[in-house]
């Protein structure tokens, strides 16, 4: 798990999506993708249900956004 995995995890819930976290890191889609399926490997659970086009997120990913959240707010 590094620093990028966890940006592109807060930014994808912020977001609501891939394309839009994306957009905010200023990186291609597939690179936001990829970071979050590296994350999910590491973190050895799902963070996302994927249906279509559309992603929510799982209970597991709710919570380690909790933490991940107050991570940035402390260094921030």
């Amino acid at each position: 798990m590094n620093m990028r995995q966890l940006e592109a995890f807060r930014a994808t819930i912020r977001s609501g999506s891939i394309t839009g976290a994306a957009q905010v890191m200023h990186v291609s889609q597939p690179s936001v993708s990829r970071l979050v399926a590296d994350l999910e490997h590491s973190v050895g659970f799902p963070l996302f249900v994927r249906a279509g086009r559309g992603l929510t997120p799982t209970a597991e990913a709710r919570r380690f956004y909790a933490g991940v959240e107050g991570m940035f707010q402390g260094i921030d």
